[in-house]
């Protein structure tokens, strides 16, 4: 906000400011977008040169442009001590006004002469007659009137402001309050404090909003200081004339509230309880993370091999490259990582390209559950039956809410009769085991040397080393964190290994393909497998279709598809009145749009993409997506560039429209009394002259055709007949039979009916 009381500083980062020091407001005038700036400081090291000239015109929005960019600072400026007694107490012991009173009524009246009018002042062809005028009046000189006008200016236009520095004077007033309420221990050195009113909780209240109610950690001590600098300051910062600043004096203890009081009265300035108020300052990661109550579904302990398997993915740290062109580093790779509870063994690892998502994780599912060779082959690794064994469906799914929180991967426990548990948010510890991993893996990557792993201890140019050494692409890294996780399972000795004292006392060893092989035996009633078809089925995405008469939508796709059994069900019959449409369970492959299975009456049924969507054959939904958005907009482009045209034809058809009714009109006068044609002879009329339009054309193209045959014969005759199929003169010159005439015809229709297909 701009006033008589702002102060306008030039910011040190700006290369070219408006102002190249310190200035005060000294008029501005809002109709003719001007404002008039008077150097601020007179005194000490950074005083202006002319400090008795006239204020300088800018512009106003020039001003506040910079302002608002903050290449100018603002602050507020603020008098001297000994100008801001009042005037009751600059009196002398003889009752009369001290000297200093009495010289700044003597400069104020200049001003008030001079300020009379302030369009004349401070435009230019104005300004110096009436300063010349109103130092003529008083017996003064041009330069004090100027001089008394810039201080007046430079003191918020103030009345003190003209009291002399030589000629100061102040008394200080005491002022004491009475605390009511228990004593402080220091009340005997008469330092009592004073009562907590309500002005007192509105003080804390904005105080602690600002300061202590955020992440930033910062003490209630710290922000005490913070409450009497803004609150309990009887004068605050201030710049003085030689560019100085004042440190801010506080009122006195007896009219502050202390530290304690502050620590008493924060709940009631906040209208909140102590330990919600701890909350609000701890950061919602960390608070849901330690403090608040559990959302998943509890029991985690593992009471054999597949009772819990625990799912998580993570960002690698090691930069790899595309399959396609080795010189192109791919921008995220996440790993999935599976474990059994009971054993810690690894019983699945994925390697998707790009951020977790519900596509992969059931990637990541699908090669946990099946046959390790059968996965280990088609990563490109060859392993034997043996190497990896950990396998199978468990009873219990430990999972993140992030791919699994949602409606498409709801198969999961449905069709595998899965129980899904959900971690609380943001809170790793609940998959421990799994977390764990991805150390481990980070460890082997760097303890191997991989090319392109990134170090954390990189500084400098170095920090461009993983990009210079990525070589390994997605499938060789699955396939070293393959050959990882059958070395952990089958070698690793586990330290601290959380095994039943029966398997201990068996002899079982802390390995986790030991463990295995001991729980299958004596607690084997937790893993399933189905066959992989069912499997795979079991984990695609579902979705949701919605009937209509002539075909079934996906909700939230925009897709449309078809499916005999669902009409031949009778679902997609018209329904009347106010009936809902049926809704019908679905399962979906993202990467193509062809074909959708339907659940129908306890199996799936097939659905295929519908013939208006064809040209959307052989996408991705993804790409359906783009694609059909594309062509909205080249509808909507198509529509506008030819919306002129679209005026005109529907003018031509109005027009046409008109011109018939007028005709009828005429018609209906011309012939006015006699009979009415019948439907029928005007029918047949329009018939006959169908006919004769079409016999036109029919012997104009037939006799075009015997001309050509004709002339076929003549210039092409037979060369190798025998002797007694060669014509004698007479015959040639007689005319043709009746026989061979109706030949003739014959060919020719033969060949029209072949010209237009019947033949």
């Amino acid at each position: 906000m701009l006033n008589y009381e702002t102060l306008l500083s030039p910011s040190p980062l700006c290369n070219t400011p408006l102002i190249s020091e310190v200035m005060v407001v000294a008029a501005i005038f809002f109709e003719r977008n001007r404002i008039w700036l008077l150097p601020y400081i007179t005194e000490g090291e950074h005083k202006t040169k002319f400090p008795d000239r006239k204020p300088v015109e800018f512009d106003l929005a020039d001003i506040v442009a910079a302002i608002d960019s903050g290449d100018l600072k603002t602050s507020i400026l603020d008098l001297p001590e000994y100008k801001k007694q009042p005037d009751e107490h600059a009196i002398g012991r003889d009752g009369e006004p001290l000297p200093c009173i009495k010289e700044r009524d003597r400069r104020f009246a200049i001003v008030v002469a001079a300020m009379t009018d302030e369009d004349e002042l401070f435009y230019s062809g104005h300004g110096e007659s009436v300063v010349a005028r109103v130092a003529q009046a008083f017996s003064s000189t041009p330069r004090n009137v100027q001089r008394y006008l810039n201080e007046y200016f430079r003191g918020g236009r103030l009345k003190n402001a003209l009291i002399t520095k030589r000629g100061r004077h102040e008394r200080k007033l005491f002022a004491a309050r009475k605390k009511v309420g228990k004593p402080r221990n220091t009340s005997s050195l008469g330092y009592v404090g004073k009562n907590v009113e309500q002005v007192d909780v509105d003080k804390m209240s904005v105080v602690l909003k600002k300061y202590y109610l955020n992440s930033q950690k910062i003490s209630l001590a710290a922000v005490y200081e913070k409450l009497l600098e803004e609150q309990y300051a009887a004068e605050k910062q201030k710049i003085y004339p030689d560019g100085s600043t004042s440190t801010p004096k506080l009122l006195s203890v007896n009219e502050r509230i202390s530290l304690n009081q502050f620590y008493d009265w924060m709940p009631v300035a906040l209208g909140l309880r102590r330990e919600n108020i701890s909350a609000k300052r701890r950061p919602a990661a960390k608070h849901k993370s330690d403090n608040q109550g559990r959302t998943g579904d509890g029991n985690y302990i593992a009471l054999g091999p597949g009772h819990i398997f625990q799912l998580d993915s993570t960002e690698v740290d090691i930069k790899v490259v595309s399959p396609y062109d080795r010189r192109v580093v791919l921008s995220k790779i996440t790993i999935y990582s599976v474990r059994d509870v009971y054993t810690r063994a690894f019983v699945g690892i994925h390697v998707a390209s790009g951020k977790a998502s519900w596509y992969e994780a059931r990637i990541a599912l699908f090669n946990t559950f099946r046959n390790k060779k059968q996965v280990a082959q088609e990563c490109g690794l060859i392993i034997d039956e043996d190497d990896w064994i950990e396998s199978g469906i468990p009873s219990q799914l430990l999972v993140d809410n992030e791919e699994f929180a949602n409606k498409i991967s709801g198969s999961v426990g449905k069709d595998l009769s899965l129980i899904v548990i959900f971690g609380r948010a943001y809170s790793g510890d609940d998959k421990g085991l799994v977390e764990s991993s991805f150390a481990m893996f980070h460890a082997m990557m760097k303890n191997e040397q991989l090319p392109g792993f990134e170090y954390k201890e990189l500084i400098g140019r170095n920090r461009q080393l993983p990009h210079k050494t990525a070589a390994l692409t997605p499938r060789e890294l699955q396939q070293i964190l393959f050959i990882y996780a059958i070395y952990h399972n089958q070698i690793v000795w586990k330290d601290n290994y959380p095994m039943e004292q029966q398997a201990s006392q068996d002899g079982v060893k802390d390995v986790c393909r030991d463990y295995w092989l001991w729980g299958l035996k004596n607690r084997g009633f937790f893993l399933r497998n189905v066959n992989m078809k069912t499997l795979y089925l079991s984990l695609l995405e579902v979705g949701e279709l919605t009937v209509h008469r002539t075909h079934l939508m996906l909700k939230g796709k925009h897709l449309k598809y078809c499916c005999e059994d669902v009409r031949i069900e009778g679902l997609q019959n018209r329904r009347e009145g106010r009936a809902k449409k049926p809704v019908l369970s679905c399962r979906y492959l993202r990467s193509t749009v062809n074909k959708i299975l339907i659940e129908l009456n306890g199996k799936f049924v097939v659905g295929h993409l519908a013939s208006e969507q064809m040209r959307y054959k052989d996408m991705s939904h993804n790409e359906f997506e783009s694609a059909r958005l594309r062509n909205s907009e080249q509808k909507g482009i198509h529509i506008e560039d030819n919306r002129e045209k679209a005026i005109e034809y529907s003018r031509i058809i109005r027009s046409i429209g008109k011109h018939a009714f007028a005709q009828r009109e005429q018609h209906f006068i011309k012939l006015d009394g006699s009979r009415p044609m019948d439907a029928a002879t005007a029918g047949g009329l329009l018939r006959e002259e169908s006919y004769s339009r079409e016999n036109k054309l029919f012997d104009q193209f037939t006799s075009e055709l015997v001309g050509q045959n004709v002339s076929s014969k003549v210039d092409n005759p037979p060369t190798n007949q025998t002797k007694h199929d060669i014509p004698n003169k007479a015959s040639d010159e007689a005319e043709p039979s009746a026989d061979e005439s109706n030949h003739d015809e014959q060919s020719i229709l033969d060949i029209i009916l072949q010209e237009i297909g019947h033949g």
